[in-house]
């Protein structure tokens, strides 16, 4: 595809192309769940790696290790929840659209990160600031 015609794709409004949306949240959806079960795999092979040596000078290497692997696993479930909550406000209709404020977002912020769900000034832990569409108050 272009270079001109990507940009002019990612500059139109998200919701005039929920389909094409759909499909990068479900290609991303599928690399998420492969990492997970490689993810799986591997702890359950160096878990039973750890057992089967019995060395006791090598526990807290195994032991870090195998935590390190569980927040790998812990942080690849939770980016799964994010495309399948995205995917949900597909079929809901709220797709591009900021669950705070309702400012549509911009085709670039979801370009960078199809599955956000906030604009920048609404982000929990994101640039600070106050979201020009809510109310000073």
């Amino acid at each position: 595809m272009a270079s001109a015609d990507l940009d002019q794709r990612s500059s139109a409004d998200p919701a005039d192309d929920l389909p094409r949306w759909r499909d990068r949240l479900e290609r991303l959806w599928r690399l998420q769940v492969a990492e997970i079960i490689e993810l799986s795999l591997a702890y359950h092979e160096a878990a039973s790696a750890r057992s089967a040596h019995g060395r006791p000078e090598l526990a807290g290497s195994c032991a870090r290790q195998l935590r390190r692997m569980l927040a790998s696993a812990a942080f690849a479930h939770q980016a799964l929840a994010e495309i399948e909550a995205a995917l949900g406000r597909i079929e809901a209709a709220s797709y591009g659209i900021c669950e705070q404020c309702g400012l549509r977002l911009q085709a670039a912020w979801l370009q960078a990160s199809p599955q956000i769900r906030y604009c920048p000034g609404c982000r929990p832990h994101g640039i600070g600031g106050m979201c020009p569409a809510l109310p000073r108050g």
